[in-house]
Parts: C-alpha cells; structure tokens; sequence
C-alpha cells in the first residue's frame, strides 16, 4: 500500500515538473483601431514606433474626415473605433456636441497641449497645428499688398480671389474667429466682401478622393492657372511643397509667395490637428497609454514631419520644412472661445449663401 501511495506520489510530482516547465503562453498584445483622415503611409513610421515603444497594435480605419464622423454617428455605441485623429478643431466640435467621444484627462496632456488647445471638458486635444495663409501669384501682385484677412475684401481684388468648396471647415472657424475678435456684423460683412470678389469657379475635374490636400492643390492649380491672383490655404500645403522629398511638387514654390495675415494685430489663426477617445471605446487604459505617448517629445517631432504641422508641445525642434516659411505671431484666442461661434458662422454663411 505504501508503495502504491509512494508511485502515485512520483507520477503526480513528475507531472506537475512537466507542467511547470512547460512556458506559460504570452497574453496576445493591447489592440486599438484609430480612425484617421491621414495617409496611412506617412504615419507608417509613428505607428511602428509607438507598437515598440507601447506594445498597443494599431489598426487603421482610414477616410475622409467628414465621412469618418459620419460612420462614427452611424455605428453609435457598438462601433469599432477608439481612438480618432482628424483636421480641425470644428470638426471636433461636431463630434463632441453629437456624443462621439468621450472625456479623458491625462496629467501629460495637460502639460505639453496648451490649454488653448484643448477641450476643456477633455473630449478632444491638438496634437499638430497649421495656419491660415493667405497666397497669391508673385508676378501678379506685389508684396505689400496683402497684410490681413481684410485684404481680399477690398474692391481692387474683384474677381481675383479663389475661394475653396463650400462647408470648407476651415472656412467656417476663419468666420468665427473674426466674429471672436470683430462682432457678427463686421464677419457678415467680410464675408459679403470676400463673395463680391470671388472669381468663377475652375471647370477642373473632381479629384478622385477630396482631402484637404486636394482642394489646396485646386485653388493652387487655379492660381497657376491664371484664374485667381490670391487665396487662403493651410500652411500644411506650404510645408508639403518644401519637402525635399516631395519631388512632384518643388516646382510649386517658384509660382506662389505667403503673407502670415494679421501680423499688426490679432495675429493668423491657428487651427490643429486633434485626437479624441470615440464613445465606442471600452478601452480607456490603453487609449491612455497611446495618448501618453503621442505627446512625448519623440512623437510631437514624427507628427509634425509626417503630416508638415508645427508641434503641438512647446521646445520641440521644428523640422526643416518649416523654418523655411520663417516665424509668425499667432492668434493666441483658446481655440473654444473661436468654437463657441460656430452656430454664428453658420448662419452668416447660409445667409450670405457661401460660397
């Protein structure tokens, strides 16, 4: 008998020697699904960098940034997505106000995104920011000539002004800032201008996807075309034509000049690049770590050269691109106090019927 309990005894330890030493299986890696408006090629490198250094998988979602808040309204609460990375704080606005995303306050966003950039109740942040420019066509106006986003209301640019598509969101926050800074009847009135003067729209195709970039590049195509002197872009487009890798579009830069507008007064407005935890989100810890990491010094630098924006923290270098279009002041308005007018702009542009 003893010797029975003794055999059993063995066979059990040699049992449980095999399982130990058999290796316990790695938990498969933290997944998120970022919905994103940007060419997933040119944040190809960020995304590596952050599954190395956070060990988070990202899957990309990538679409226009309207048609991603519409798919993130459309799927409610039961949506893939965690994490949305869009153009324009207005954009954000929309999302926030119709319950597509949800707060989330980090002591590290708090410290490297200025508050003017930021929500305050924490539904969304700027990651990367961009101005608005005002260009124009070097052999056909002069420098000088151009100095505020009044300019291209006065009468002598009749029929000279591009103007972009409408509902352009950028558009529409320009407007609201001008009634944070001026009132709604000085805004309806620079808008009426900025209509009065607008030149015939360009009989060009359609581009096959319409991203910010496409329309930049339309109002580009109409200024080398001859059909407008002047228009407003994004300083993105500029940074974009600077890049020495971007050899298709060097040429560019001998056929337009820049004004940074405002300069003598509220200064050019700055818009941002923002990311947001979407409402779908049951992944809040790791959302947070992905957050955390996005605004490290290291990947405020990789943003800035991936999508040609200015970081959003302050020290970090600013890459070559953009040095070459030189300092400028800002509007330094919180970007919440210029949302909190975008009913007002909307109605000025429905009124005005824009464009």
């Amino acid at each position: 008998m003893v010797a029975r309990y003794a055999a059993a005894a063995l066979v059990w330890m040699v049992a449980g020697a095999a399982l130990a030493a058999d290796p316990v299986p790695a938990p498969p890696p933290p997944k998120l699904t970022l919905y994103s408006s940007f060419d997933p090629a040119r944040l190809a490198a960020l995304v590596a960098a952050l599954t190395k250094d956070t060990g988070v998988e990202i899957t990309m979602v990538v679409a226009d940034d309207d048609l991603l808040l519409g798919r993130l309204l459309h799927e409610g609460a039961h949506g893939p997505a965690d994490i949305v990375l869009l153009r324009n704080a207005a954009r954000f606005e929309v999302a926030a106000t119709a319950g597509l995303l949800q707060e989330i306050k980090l002591p590290a966003i708090e410290q490297a995104v200025p508050a003017g950039f930021r929500d305050p109740a924490g539904r969304w942040f700027g990651l990367a920011s961009f101005a608005r420019v005002l260009v124009y066509a070097p052999d056909r106006v002069k420098p000088g000539e151009l100095a505020s986003y009044d300019s291209p209301t006065a009468p002598t640019w009749r029929g000279r002004l591009c103007l972009p598509p409408p509902h352009h969101p950028g558009y529409r926050t320009l407007l609201a800032g001008i009634i944070q800074h001026h009132g709604p009847d000085y805004a309806e009135a620079w808008a009426r201008g900025m209509l009065a003067n607008a030149a015939p729209p360009l009989d060009l195709p359609p581009p096959p996807k319409r991203t910010p970039e496409s329309v930049d590049r339309i109002l580009v195509d109409a200024l080398d075309a001859k059909a407008c002197d002047i228009t407003l872009l994004d300083s993105r487009t500029l940074t974009r034509f600077t890049d020495p890798t971007n050899k298709s579009e060097r040429s560019e830069l001998d056929k337009i000049a820049a004004v940074w507008p405002n300069q003598d007064s509220w200064g050019t407005q700055v818009d941002i690049i923002g990311a947001a935890m979407a409402a779908s989100s049951l992944q809040r810890e790791t959302v947070q770590k992905v957050f955390e990491y996005l605004v490290s010094d290291a990947a405020q630098r990789a943003l800035a050269e991936a999508l040609y924006a200015y970081p959003i923290k302050g020290g970090v270098p600013l890459t070559d691109a953009l040095t070459r279009w030189g300092p400028f002041k800002p509007d330094d308005t919180p970007l919440p106090e210029i949302l909190s007018h975008l009913e007002a702009a909307r109605a000025i542009a429905d009124k005005v019927t824009w464009p």
